[in-house]
């Protein structure tokens, strides 16, 4: 698994380490080229991209919002987490950000000038050339005062630490995937349905018990009694994020395996989007509780 991200960050670092205006990849290109050189799918990519991202090996940056009405996607583009690198691109957009505003308009002005005069009409130049350009340059210059305000966080220690403990919480997430893109044998497939009913049944009786619990224990003694995964289950089921945090921060869940666990199935909704649309509707609390357990992770015993 290592192997196979470190190929997917290799490739983004080599777009990063041209000169010019292609020096960072777009999401939808980028996806075709990962799959036609290494038969990796949209699914395992947004995976592996995560990884990248949270352990601050890149960043992913908004180069073109959804525009529904005109039938575009979204574009994003990828950049190599390091502030040299951060530093060569934002100098190489400044300039070609200058460049076409001169050239469309026939005026010469600094890139941040521009940048003032057209961030409030972003949203109709949305996924014109100037636009990406234009969101590049903004970009890049946020993500050079991140990091300049957060070094740590940034160091080569800090990224190596992080990128292990991310390759360890979706190994098991990327190991699923790969085998549910494969057809079942007609025996593993009636297989699965039956263990699929005989588990819906037990948590259904369990269920019932522990909405009955609730109110006589505290949450230290539920986890006790259910364990930690159902405990999980039940409440991210019902989008009770509030209550599990709060066991995050009263150190009921505190073992680094458990908060692992939390932030594979929080990463399991993420990816069932498509089948479940409520989580839409509580994506920043998902978010919020994610970010939670990442951070306790690094506090975490095992």
């Amino acid at each position: 698994m290592k192997e196979i991200v470190d190929t997917v960050f290799k490739r983004i670092l080599f777009y990063n380490q041209k000169n010019n205006t292609d020096a960072i990849p777009h999401s939808d290109l980028f996806a075709r080229e990962i799959s036609s050189l290494y038969g990796i799918s949209k699914k395992e990519l947004d995976i592996i991209l995560n990884i990248l991202k949270e352990s601050h090996k890149i960043f992913i940056m908004e180069i073109a919002k959804e525009d529904p009405g005109k039938n575009l996607e979204k574009i994003s583009g990828y950049v190599d987490a390091d502030l040299f690198t951060i530093q060569k691109l934002r100098e190489v957009f400044f300039d070609a950000l200058s460049n076409e505003y001169e050239r469309q308009y026939n005026s010469k002005k600094t890139a941040n000038v521009i940048i003032k005069e057209l961030i409030p009409k972003l949203m109709y130049i949305n996924h014109t050339p100037i636009g990406k350009l234009l969101n590049k340059a903004i970009m890049l210059d946020e993500y050079q005062r991140h990091i300049e305000n957060n070094y740590r966080e940034f160091t080569e220690e800090w990224k190596e630490e992080n990128y292990k403990i991310q390759l360890s919480i979706n190994e098991k997430l990327l190991l699923n995937l790969k085998k549910n893109n494969k057809k079942p044998t007609e025996a593993e497939e009636a297989a699965q349905i039956e263990e699929e009913k005989n588990k819906r049944a037990v948590d259904s009786e369990l269920h019932k018990k522990y909405e009955k619990s609730e109110e006589d224990y505290s949450l230290d003694k539920m986890i006790q009694i259910y364990g930690v995964d159902f405990f999980l289950r039940v409440n991210l089921r019902k989008y009770n994020f509030a209550i599990i945090e709060k066991a995050i921060d009263s150190h009921i869940l505190h073992r680094k395996q458990d908060l692992s666990l939390l932030r594979e199935m929080l990463k399991n909704m993420r990816f069932n989007f498509e089948n479940d649309p409520e989580i839409a509707n509580h994506m920043d609390e998902l978010m919020s509780l994610d970010r939670k357990a990442s951070r306790a992770i690094s506090l975490a015993k095992k």
